[in-house]
């Protein structure tokens, strides 16, 4: 009976693990994601340049920051275009770690009233282009969530870079994320059995 409970705790234990590391891999690794920091005069835009744009590295060109002008915010008040007068880029180096798996996650819409040719955004993992987005620009944004799945070799580069007409006029991108991906949720099917040996088996019934 000792060894079986030994056995039982010993389960348990990796299951918290499991599931401390579930809790963890929601944690977003990109810093300044949805573009809040610095924050400019609302319904207003400038282009911010190299070192300007909180935790992001800025192409030669700049980055265009627009706080719910010529259009609103995915998330919070602001958002950027990387078309400013020239294309530009955007870069971030992320913390991951080596081996494991990550969601990259974003929000995009294409410039209002303007075509798809001169919208489109490119992402890059560690300069190897991911894909390319592009929609044709409504009377009012029409954000769309785009999720990546991409394998880190540790301190990854994310890059996001206008890759539509050189004209001025490019796509907005808001709310970039990369987080780690859960543990299986197959994992935590052990747990009932478990805690059943602890005297919850009747609570686990009901749930089920």
């Amino acid at each position: 009976m000792e060894i079986a409970m030994k056995k039982i705790l010993a389960g348990l234990a990796i299951i918290l693990g499991v599931s401390a590391q579930a809790h963890a891999a929601g944690v977003n690794l990109v810093s300044n994601g949805s573009f809040e920091n610095p924050d400019i005069q609302s319904g207003s835009w400038t282009i911010l340049y190299d070192g300007d744009l909180t935790n992001w590295e800025a192409g030669e060109d700049g980055v265009e920051v627009r706080d719910n002008a010529a259009g609103t915010a995915f998330d919070g008040d602001q958002f950027v275009e990387l078309d400013t007068t020239h294309n530009s880029s955007i870069t971030q180096t992320l913390a991951t770690t080596a081996g494991s798996s990550y969601e990259l996650s974003f929000a995009y819409s294409g410039r209002i009233s303007q075509s798809a040719d001169t919208n489109a955004i490119s992402i890059f993992w560690n300069g190897v282009m991911v894909d390319t987005v592009t929609a044709i620009g409504g009377a009012q944004h029409d954000w769309v969530v785009y999720t990546f799945l991409v394998d880190a070799v540790g301190n990854d580069i994310l890059t996001f870079a206008a890759n539509g007409l050189d004209d001025s006029f490019g796509g907005s991108l808001d709310a970039v994320s990369v987080s780690a991906v859960p543990v299986p949720a197959a994992a935590f099917l052990f747990a009932p059995a478990l805690l059943g040996f602890m005297g919850l088996r009747r609570k686990t019934a009901k749930i089920a």
